[in-house]
């Protein structure tokens, strides 16, 4: 098939996408009142803590996202047979991270032990990639075009799955919220697989978002069925795999900004990955009051979690909590866009005044949406800092650390661009300067509601 736009596809290849995408959506579907009964029967029922009625949901219901996920990509393979490889691991990786998934939702594994699963679900790709079954091309990154990490990055693959997997399901907690923010990236990585022109992502994500708008219908407020680790595990390699074999490592990291973010401020709080789950029974970060509002928690023994930073402005009904979840993951696709556009215009596919444009575009769009919803606007601005942080270091590095440096060391027989090694080091003290900043910020915020609280 080539390798070009979705616009210039046959029909018959953009029809056997949409028939990818209803079959996924149907058979997804049909699949969840199954699940729903079959998690009643079995007992794996969870308790909705951010309701006073305290109603059983049944848990665990991400099976239903792994089942929709193995047809629909069972369906590619058919339809799309020269993506046969890519698709028939990523489905296997899929299947592995749901399994462990299902797991912890039944015996509760220790954080340390679900991270080192989860980049054992990573290692069917390298694996894959030893065995030249697949290929992984060295990421791409703005200002810096592609990295020269031919051996050392597919050793990393397991780790990048393994770090998807995990914040997605730090951020999971609320009604609607992992399912509704991963399907918003999905959507906006979509836009950017057309741009890109990167036929993998084109494919995988239509396939994903068949398969996630019914769950999402159902995983939404009230909640009739909640993903459990089954479901976030899942969702979290879905998104790290699309990375990688669509080379849009870059864009997803900006598309999830805002499960980074909250996985930043849980390890700094609680030293560890912590799931929702797990805060509200150790550090709760919230307080559920009488009339089902939530607000944050003064306890400064609390976690530092996103939702709780969002509540310091006042308390918020959960579906409101959940709205501002998809408000600021809305602004983050807007910053893959602009990284997308970055990244064509490095490697000399775009003239620099589509990315001007672009700027403009989206720059607008998120003053728009910063005017008619203020509580989001002190996070937005710490994830443009980070951008504009992070864009200024490439620009530096492009300059002064690419052309200078030039050759390689091995470390465990590993041969690693020194430029590149340099490169990471100089980047570090920046990023510690920018999370100190975020710190101080979400304090600043907590005590002063803190005050008028008191």
């Amino acid at each position: 098939m080539p390798f070009f736009l979705l616009f210039d596809w046959s029909w018959l290849e953009i029809s056997f996408l949409i028939i990818i995408f209803v079959i996924g959506l149907l058979a997804t579907s049909l699949i969840i009142p199954l699940v729903i009964k079959f998690s009643k029967k079995k007992g794996y029922v969870g308790i909705d803590i951010h309701k006073n009625a305290h109603p059983e949901v049944p848990e665990s219901g991400g099976l239903s996202l792994v089942f929709g996920f193995l047809i629909a990509f069972i369906m590619l393979m058919i339809f799309f047979p020269e993506y046969f490889n890519k698709t028939l691991i990523l489905l296997l990786t899929l299947i592995l991270a749901g399994f462990i998934g299902f797991i912890d939702d039944r015996v509760k594994l220790r954080s340390r032990y679900k991270v080192l699963l989860t980049i054992l679900t990573g290692s069917i790709l390298y694996i894959a990639y030893l065995f030249s079954f697949i290929t992984i091309s060295s990421p791409i990154i703005p200002f810096l075009g592609k990295l020269r990490l031919t051996v050392l990055y597919p050793i990393l693959s397991p780790l990048i799955i393994a770090i998807f997997s995990n914040i997605v399901n730090m951020l999971e907690g609320y009604n609607g919220e992992g399912s509704g923010t991963c399907l918003i990236a999905l959507i906006f990585i979509f836009i950017c697989g057309i741009i890109w022109q990167s036929t993998e992502t084109i494919i995988y994500t239509i396939a994903s978002i068949g398969v996630l708008i019914p769950f999402f219908r159902y995983n939404k407020f009230p909640a009739r069925i909640f993903p459990g680790d089954v479901g976030t595990l899942t969702m979290g390699a879905l998104l790290g795999c699309i990375a990688l074999f669509g080379s849009l490592e870059a864009a997803v990291f900006c598309a999830l900004f805002i499960h980074i973010f909250n996985g930043f401020y849980v390890l700094y709080s609680v030293k560890g990955f912590l799931e929702s789950s797990d805060i509200q029974e150790k550090k709760s970060d919230i307080v559920l009051l009488e009339d089902d509002k939530i607000r944050a928690s003064y306890d400064k023994e609390a976690a530092l979690t996103l939702p709780r930073l969002i509540l310091a402005d006042g308390p918020l009904t959960e579906p409101e909590l959940v709205f501002n979840f998809y408000i600021i993951t809305i602004i983050c696709g807007f910053f893959s866009i602009f990284t997308i556009i970055m990244m064509r215009w490095t490697i000399g596919s775009l003239d620099f005044s589509v990315v001007i444009i672009t700027s403009i575009i989206i720059s607008i769009l998120i003053t728009l949406i910063l005017i008619k919803y203020k509580r989001i606007r002190g996070i937005t601005y710490l994830m443009i800092l980070l951008l504009i942080f992070g864009y200024f270091l490439l620009f530096l590095i492009k300059l002064l650390i690419i052309p200078n440096i030039t050759f390689d060391i091995i470390i465990f027989y590993i041969r690693i661009p020194l430029n590149i090694l340099i490169s990471v080091i100089i980047v570090l003290p920046f990023l510690s300067i920018w999370y100190y900043i975020t710190i101080k910020y979400f304090w600043f915020k907590l005590r002063k509601k803190n005050e008028e609280f008191h």
